[in-house]
């Protein structure tokens, strides 16, 4: 008989909806459906954590309903949004689980295929660190452009939509971005074959 019988259940009612979201605006909600996923995604290669990718989500859609109708009026919602994300990941200690948790995402096979043929199950698991490492020394918008764009996936169009900027840029830090990771990975390719004899 209490009246919190259909939290408890379970058996009632449409399914359950966070607290923060209850209530909230129409466009809110198709925004979140829209983004939740790819956010959590990125989250997730950033921070190498299920748990700490979610709560840094969850913080960052909190913060984005409660200055909904600001948000909702910009030009581009989602590279705000983006913005907020970054900060929440930031906040969530990246320093402290850069070394402590396993590589477990899709890395730039297209580049990797020289090197991974091995067969060696620890020299794949020392290249995937090894990529991750270099792609989090690129700049940061080649950085953000390459895990979007080859570590999950995202087509153009999204990697635009997401960062705020135009397909032709994305495109753009895409081509200065993979020879730089090649250098950094000593692809074989990747050293300019102009300019001399050393380089």
């Amino acid at each position: 008989m209490s009246d919190v019988g259909t939290e408890e259940t379970g058996a009632t009612g449409p399914p359950r909806t966070p607290l923060h979201l209850a209530g909230s605006p129409a466009g809110y909600w198709e925004f979140h459906a829209r983004t939740y996923d790819r956010f959590v995604r990125y989250a997730r290669y950033d921070l190498r954590s299920d748990e700490l990718a979610e709560a840094a989500v969850e913080t960052t859609f909190t913060e984005l309903l409660h200055q909904w109708p600001r948000i909702e009026a910009r030009d581009n919602p989602t590279a705000y949004a983006w913005t907020v994300l970054k900060k929440r990941l930031i906040d969530q200690g990246r320093r402290r689980l850069r070394t402590a948790l396993p590589v477990d995402d899709p890395t730039l096979g297209s580049l990797l295929d020289e090197r991974a043929g091995t067969g060696d199950t620890a020299d794949a698991l020392t290249l995937r660190i090894t990529v991750r490492d270099a792609v989090r020394r690129l700049p940061e918008r080649q950085r953000d452009v390459i895990a979007l764009y080859y570590l999950l996936d995202q087509p153009t169009p999204v990697v635009a939509e997401v960062l705020g900027i135009s397909e032709a840029t994305v495109r753009s830090h895409i081509n200065r971005a993979l020879p730089r990771l090649g250098r950094l990975l000593d692809l074989p390719g990747s050293r300019p074959e102009h300019g001399g004899a050393g380089s």
